[in-house]
């Protein structure tokens, strides 16, 4: 009986053995990591461009005692998104710059994660002839940017960006005005025309809209309004291509008695 019991307190000693050598084993294979070296070494693949391990090194770093490093670490994984560039990851981005904007609305960084955030809108736009809602969105973002942050390095980022997306959306209207010229719905295309011109003043394609309005009004029987549009061209863009069919025009008599061809140059 004595024997018996020996070996049951043996068998009670090697699994409490067992059980402390596991519990070792996991502790060594778990410490705890500094947050200021785990960050540096997240820091370091992001320099590398290795994204997917500094999103995993910055999911380790322990920010509960300190807002300052929780913020810096909330941007980094977004910007760490935002740089692989999927349609999946950009949402994901998008996702955490915006929740960045709501839990640090005061931070410093608020200004560049607002860009980004307009960033990640602007990848996913539609090409002239579709739908430009998600354009008009992205460049409200871009002038919150101007708005809220006037004195941020990242205003002038911003603005180059707002001029693309202008040149994208008069370059659509451009499109659709030709569309409506070239089957003699000209009303609808003046609309879109003199929208370009009150939007886009100084776009550089706006001599073919100044053509295609001022021949659209002498078609219509409006001759001095459109002789007016055409003498502006002319005097706008003497050389170019448009400017000197404008001047033909403009040395002939009478009213336009034909259509011209739009969208000569593309």
């Amino acid at each position: 009986m004595l024997k018996h019991g020996l070996l049951a307190l043996g068998t009670v000693l090697l699994v409490l053995a067992g059980l402390t050598a596991v519990g070792c084993s996991r502790a060594k294979a778990q410490p705890l990591l500094d947050p200021a070296a785990t960050y540096a070494k997240a820091e370091s693949f992001m320099t590398a461009r290795k994204y997917t391990k500094a999103i995993s090194w910055l999911q380790k770093v322990n920010t509960a005692q300190n807002r300052e490093l929780r913020a810096q670490v909330h941007l980094r994984l977004a910007d760490a998104y935002f740089e692989q560039k999927s349609i999946l990851d950009l949402a994901e981005a998008k996702g955490r710059y915006q929740s960045f904007l709501n839990a640090f609305p005061l931070s410093g960084q608020a200004s560049y994660a607002q860009y980004r955030f307009s960033q990640c809108l602007q990848r996913s736009l539609n090409k002239p002839e579709r739908d430009q809602g998600p354009t008009f969105l992205a460049m409200g973002e871009f002038r919150k940017v101007q708005d809220l942050y006037p004195n941020s390095p990242w205003v002038d980022e911003a603005n180059v960006e707002i001029a693309a997306l202008e040149d994208l959306l008069s370059r659509d209207a451009l499109l659709k005005a030709r569309f409506y010229y070239q089957r003699k719905s000209f009303a609808a295309a003046d609309v879109r025309l003199r929208n370009i011109l009150r939007d886009n003043p100084d776009w550089e394609g706006r001599d073919e809209v100044l053509y295609l309005l001022g021949m659209s009004l002498r078609i219509r029987g409006q001759v001095a309004a459109g002789d007016d549009v055409l003498a502006r061209l002319q005097s706008d863009f003497p050389e170019s291509e448009y400017g000197r069919k404008a001047r033909k025009v403009l040395n002939r008599s009478g009213p336009a008695s034909e259509q011209p061809a739009a969208g000569a140059s593309g």
